[in-house]
């Protein structure tokens, strides 16, 4: 009886079973059709278009990077996808690498761009992608406006009633763009709209979203931020206080984070001003040693503590570590000179220096040749990066100044 019941249950649970099997079957049968079939279909025309080769680019910063190889086929530019593509703005160039036209990649990635005149975004449409369209729009207008503002500033100096105008421009310009933001508030088009605005210093960040990592899509980012640290006080302390304001604003987004992190250590690796080398320790020992960080093995993150740690002993008004007998010479001024002799631009800054010691015999050239034996250890103790390098000091042989250019010596002698 027991084995009766138990085989009746079993062939009702295996008939189940089959069903649902064949359900699934019958499922992924209906879908092998569209398996094939491409998440993104982008048509580009251009009038008068007489390449045949083209690329299809992805931006990151202010670079870009090629995703896809294009051909003219019956005056259409193709490019299909079978995965989506992250929303962006992306880049159309020619096989010469000119820059053809920008196309927004928005939620909709099936659509058509036409263009009749590169130079004129009032000609280009976009089909069936509103966001692209706007885009165009948009563009065509900051660059009209951009246009006008210029020609008014160049003239200013001459009629000061040019800045109204100016404002004016600007007021209608910001209008123009908030009419054009959709209501579905995470559209890529109103990131966009945000981020390009004319803004002053003192709200340059208010509606740029740096937590979000679309903005890296386009190269609006490297300009924001070489404009802002570039008009900041060239002072470490300022500097640092804003790198951290802007290292919060990304709040989870470690992708933002990291690129803000490598762009300000690339711009501050060899600073323009010598008394920035506060920012590249700051970098390292707060962010680089500290984060775990795509792509930064431990070997790279060593070499960055260690040049950390030289640059402690190197800063403005420091005691050079000692090499030679440099301690022993007694002089008002001593210009430390690293150089290579088979180094031709050595060879003319150190005639440079003679003539300055010829007019201030108060100074001492104290030369050190980097050769094959000396090349590891000089290089990392006194930072040099490239020959000649000229350190001044005073009677102390505390750093005065460094990276100095020959004919720069002098102003600092007559300054001190």
């Amino acid at each position: 009886m027991f084995f009766h019941y138990f085989c009746k249950n079993f062939r009702q649970d295996y008939i189940d079973r089959m069903d649902k099997i064949n359900k699934i079957i019958f499922i992924i049968f209906l879908l092998i059709p569209f398996l094939g079939i491409s998440q993104v279909d982008i048509k580009i025309s251009i009038d008068n278009q007489n390449d045949s080769v083209f690329y299809f680019c992805k931006y990151r910063g202010a670079k870009n990077v090629v995703i896809d190889t294009l051909k003219l086929e019956n005056g259409i530019i193709h490019y299909k996808n079978k995965t989506k593509l992250p929303e962006g703005i992306y880049l159309l160039t020619n096989d010469k690498n000119y820059q053809m036209i920008e196309v927004l990649v928005g939620k909709k990635q099936k659509f058509s761009v036409s263009i009749n005149d590169l130079e004129d975004l009032n000609s280009a449409k976009a089909k069936n992608a509103k966001e692209t369209d706007i885009y165009y729009r948009l563009m065509a207008k900051v660059r009209e406006t951009d246009a006008n503002i210029k020609a008014l500033k160049s003239e200013k100096e001459f009629y000061p009633e040019n800045q109204m105008k100016i404002d004016s421009l600007r007021k209608d310009l910001e209008k123009f763009e908030e009419s054009l933001k959709i209501k579905r508030k995470d559209a890529f088009i109103n990131l966009v709209i945000n981020s390009i605005k004319y803004r002053l210093i003192e709200n340059y960040w208010d509606d740029f979203p740096l937590d979000d990592a679309r903005i890296l899509t386009f190269p609006m980012i490297d300009n924001k931020l070489e404009t802002y640290f570039n008009n900041l006080p060239v002072d470490a302390e300022t500097i640092n206080s804003e790198i951290d304001k802007l290292i919060v604003k990304t709040g989870d987004c470690t992708e933002v984070r990291d690129y803000l992190l490598w762009f300000f250590y690339v711009k501050y690796f060899n600073p323009n001003y010598m008394n920035l080398d506060d920012v590249y320790i700051h970098l390292v020992r707060e962010y680089f040693l500290k984060l775990d960080m795509k792509n930064v093995s431990k070997s790279v993150v060593n070499m960055m503590e260690e040049r950390a740690n030289y640059l402690e002993n190197l800063k403005l008004g420091a005691k050079i570590p000692e090499i030679g007998n440099l301690y022993s010479i007694e002089s008002q001024y001593v210009a430390v000179v690293f150089y290579d002799k088979s180094c031709q631009k050595c060879a003319k800054e150190g005639r440079i220096l003679e003539e300055i010691r010829t007019r201030h015999p108060e100074m001492t050239i104290y030369p050190v040749e980097i050769s094959s034996t000396n090349i590891k250890n000089l290089m990392s103790l006194y930072d040099i990066q490239t020959t000649p390098m000229i350190y001044l000091l005073d009677n102390q042989k505390n750093i005065i100044a460094k990276r100095l250019k020959a004919e720069q010596v002098e102003q600092f002698i007559k300054k001190e």
